[in-house]
C-alpha cells in the first residue's frame, strides 16, 4: 500500500528539481544577455509597447510549430489533441537552455503523457517537427537573402542547411534515421514511430513557414524599440532570413545551451548590412532577452491552465455477467 505513495513522492522530487534546474539556467541566461546589452550599448532607451509585440509575434509563431507537432502526434497511434500538444510545445522550449538538449525532450514527454500520448512517440514526434522546422528555417534563409540578392555567403549557407535537413525529414530516411537513435522510453519500437508521409512533410514545411515568418517580424518588432527608425519593409525579407539562419545554425552547432553565441555570431553579421552595426549587436542580443521573457511568461501562464484529461472509459470484464 505504501509503493504508490513513495512513487509519487519520488515523481514530484523529480520534477522539483527539474524546474529548479531550468529555472537556475533561464536565469543565468538572462543575467549574461544584459549584461552584453549593457557591455554594447550603455544606457538603452526602450519602447515596451514594442518589446510586447514582439513576445507576441515570438509566442504565435512557437504556437505555429506546436500545431504541427500535435498533427505528428496525430498521425500516431496514440493521438492527443492539440491544445495539451501545444501547451507542451510552449513550456517545454524553456527545457533548451539546460545543457544538452534533452530537457526539451524530457519535458514535453512529461507534459503530454497524461493525454495519452506514449513517452517514446512523443520523443520521435519532437524529433520530426525540430527536424522539419529547421529545415524550413535554412529555405526560408536562402529566399530571405536572395530577393534581391544581397548576401551570397547566406544564401548558399541556409540553402545548403535546408536542403540537408530535408532530407532528414523524408519519409524514406527518418524512419531509418530514428533506429540509430536512442531513446530512454519505454515502448519503443516500430510501433512507436509517427506515420510520416511527403504529405505531413509538406504540411509541417507549412506550419514551420508561418513561424519563421512570425518569428523574423520578432525581429522587426524588437529593432523597431530601440530606433524610432525601425526597419524598412522592403528589408524585412533579410531580417526573417537572418533570424531564421541564427536559430538554424544554433541548432546544428550545439556548442551552448539555446544556441547561445553561435546564434548571435551569425545574426550580427546577417542584419549589419541591412541595420548597421551597432544597431545589429543590439537587436541580436535584445531578440534573445524578448524571447527568453515570452518562453517564460508562456510558461508561467500555461502552468496554471491545464487543458482537461480525457475521461478513460473502463473496460467491462468479459467474464462478469
Amino acid at each position: 500500500m505504501s509503493r504508490p505513495g513513495w512513487k509519487r513522492g519520488i515523481k514530484a522530487a523529480v520534477k522539483a528539481v527539474i524546474a529548479a534546474l531550468v529555472l537556475w539556467t533561464v536565469g543565468r541566461h538572462v543575467v549574461r544577455t544584459w549584461r552584453d546589452i549593457h557591455a554594447h550599448g550603455g544606457t538603452l532607451h526602450v519602447e515596451p509597447a514594442w518589446i510586447a509585440l514582439g513576445v507576441l509575434l515570438y509566442l504565435a509563431g512557437l504556437a505555429a510549430c506546436g500545431v504541427f507537432y500535435g498533427r505528428v502526434l496525430r498521425s500516431s497511434p496514440t493521438p492527443i489533441g492539440y491544445a495539451p500538444a501545444v501547451r507542451a510545445y510552449l513550456i517545454s522550449h524553456l527545457g533548451k537552455y539546460v545543457p544538452g538538449k534533452a530537457m526539451v525532450v524530457v519535458m514535453r514527454v512529461g507534459l503530454v503523457a497524461p493525454y495519452g500520448a506514449r513517452p517514446a512517440t512523443s520523443a520521435f514526434a519532437t524529433l520530426y517537427e525540430t527536424l522539419d522546422m529547421m529545415a524550413a528555417g535554412g529555405l526560408v534563409a536562402a529566399l530571405g537573402f536572395a530577393f534581391p540578392p544581397t548576401q551570397g555567403w547566406a544564401v548558399l549557407l541556409g540553402g545548403g542547411l535546408g536542403v540537408a535537413l530535408l532530407v532528414t525529414v523524408d519519409p524514406l530516411v527518418f524512419p531509418r534515421l530514428s533506429r540509430l537513435i536512442s531513446v530512454p522510453f519505454p515502448g519503443v519500437g516500430p510501433d512507436a514511430l509517427p506515420s510520416i508521409t511527403r504529405g505531413l512533410m509538406a504540411e509541417g514545411l507549412l506550419w514551420s513557414l508561418a513561424g519563421w515568418v512570425l518569428l523574423g517580424l520578432s525581429q522587426v518588432a524588437v529593432v523597431r524599440a530601440l530606433s524610432p527608425q525601425g526597419v524598412p519593409p522592403q528589408h524585412w525579407p533579410a531580417v526573417i532570413g537572418g533570424v531564421a539562419l541564427a536559430t538554424v545554425a544554433g541548432f546544428v552547432v550545439a556548442v551552448m545551451p539555446g544556441g547561445l553565441g553561435v546564434r548571435e555570431w551569425v545574426l550580427m553579421p546577417a542584419l549589419t548590412p541591412t541595420l548597421g552595426a551597432d544597431m545589429a549587436v543590439l537587436g541580436a542580443l535584445a531578440l534573445r532577452l524578448t524571447w527568453v521573457l515570452g518562453e517564460l511568461l508562456a510558461a508561467a501562464a500555461l502552468s496554471l491552465v491545464r487543458p482537461p484529461l480525457p475521461v478513460r472509459v473502463p473496460v467491462p470484464d468479459p467474464a462478469t455477467p
